[in-house]
C-alpha cells in the first residue's frame, strides 16, 4: 500500500513510500518514466526504440578520457545530463524524435556545464570527420 507520494528530479520521478500489508515494514522507491516506448529515427531513416542506455553511453565516453576525472565524477556527470535530457523528451511529448534533435539536446547542456566535454562528445559523434567537424565547431562556436 502506498502512504506517501511525491514528484522529484523535476517530474522526471516519483518517490513513493510503501508499508508491506504482511509484514508492517517501509519501503522506498524511485520510479522513472518509461520512454522505451518513444521511437528514434536514425538519420538513415532507421527507426528503433529509446534505449536509455545508449543515450547514457554516449555522454559517459565522451567523459572518460578528460584528464583528472574519475569514473565515479563521470557517471554522476553522465547521468545527470541524461536527466535533462529525459526530463526535455518528456515535456515534448512526442511519439517519435529524430535521433539529431536529442543530439542536438545533448549538444546545448553539455556546451553549458562543460565545453571539453561537449568538444569531445562532438569529435566522438562525428568519428574523425575533419570537415564535418570543422563546420560543426563553426555552427556551435557563433
Amino acid at each position: 500500500m502506498v502512504t506517501n507520494s511525491r514528484p522529484t528530479k523535476g517530474d522526471s520521478q516519483i518517490w513513493r513510500r510503501r508499508k508491506c500489508l504482511n509484514c508492517q515494514e517501509n519501503f522506498t522507491t524511485y520510479e522513472r518514466m518509461n520512454l522505451s516506448h518513444l521511437i528514434v529515427v536514425k538519420k538513415s531513416g532507421k527507426k528503433e526504440k529509446f534505449q536509455r542506455a545508449k543515450l547514457f553511453a554516449g555522454i559517459y565516453h565522451s567523459m572518460i578520457d578528460r584528464k583528472n576525472f574519475d569514473k565515479g565524477e563521470a557517471s554522476q556527470f553522465a547521468e545527470k545530463i541524461t536527466e535533462q535530457i529525459e526530463q526535455e523528451i518528456i515535456k515534448q511529448k512526442k511519439k517519435k524524435i529524430k535521433s539529431v534533435e536529442i543530439t542536438e539536446m545533448i549538444l546545448k547542456e553539455l556546451k553549458k556545464k562543460s565545453l571539453d566535454v561537449f568538444l569531445r562528445f562532438l569529435a566522438y559523434r562525428e568519428g574523425g570527420n575533419e570537415k564535418k567537424l570543422k563546420k560543426l565547431l563553426k555552427k556551435y562556436t557563433k
